[in-house]
């Protein structure tokens, strides 16, 4: 049986180089953000149609996407964002559907599934076992602010769309605490692991 590890964590939480290290591990992973990167990178008249269907006919030139546009207009609109989140989801849940079915048949015994927004779309239902990323919101800011297109106004509503990390301790069965390097992360997902193959093991 294919044990299926759910992997969340806010926004500049150390999300990706957890994923990362697990792929080291040749571990199989299924990355939600991936998903969506190739969606809006793709153009495909279905997203495209969609889009202008839903009043964002101005964040589409020449047949491309400008995300950026999207991104400001979704922040700004709850209901622009709802309507965008919807579609995305699907085509989400429809990549992981597959990604879930081909390592079963595979009899692959342990598989992480990477969803921001885990608990708040109750996708811990799915998971046998969920790793929160996590470290405080002031290292979260000071990382968030390098990358490219973001302000702190940005990344406060990025935080407002997510659950606090309060209640997502409480929820998650592996806290991994980023804050401190890189090695002492990984450390602490090899020890999460371990104790998953240790339970699976147990009759």
């Amino acid at each position: 049986m294919t044990t299926i590890v759910g992997l969340t964590g806010g926004v500049a939480s150390g999300k990706t180089n957890i994923l990362n290290f697990i792929k080291k591990l040749k571990i199989p992973t299924h990355d939600s953000d991936e998903v969506v990167r190739t969606l809006y990178n793709n153009n495909t008249k279905e997203f495209i149609d969609y889009l202008r269907l839903i009043g964002l006919s101005k964040a589409i030139k020449n047949k491309k996407i400008n995300k950026k546009r999207i991104r400001k207009e979704a922040l700004n609109n709850t209901r622009i964002l709802k309507k965008i989140e919807r579609f995305v989801h699907k085509k989400v849940k429809t990549s992981r559907d597959k990604f879930l079915k081909k390592n079963k048949q595979n009899k692959k015994k342990i598989v992480v599934l990477d969803i921001p927004l885990l608990f708040e779309n109750n996708l811990q239902k799915i998971c046998d076992y969920v790793f929160l990323s996590y470290c405080p919101i002031k290292i979260r800011m000071a990382r968030a602010l390098k990358r490219k297109n973001m302000n702190i106004k940005t990344f406060n509503k990025f935080v407002k769309l997510q659950e606090d990390d309060q209640n997502k301790k409480k929820k998650a069965d592996f806290i991994i605490n980023t804050s401190i390097s890189k090695k002492f992360t990984n450390k602490q997902v090899q020890n999460a692991i371990k104790i998953i193959k240790m339970k699976k093991e147990k009759p």
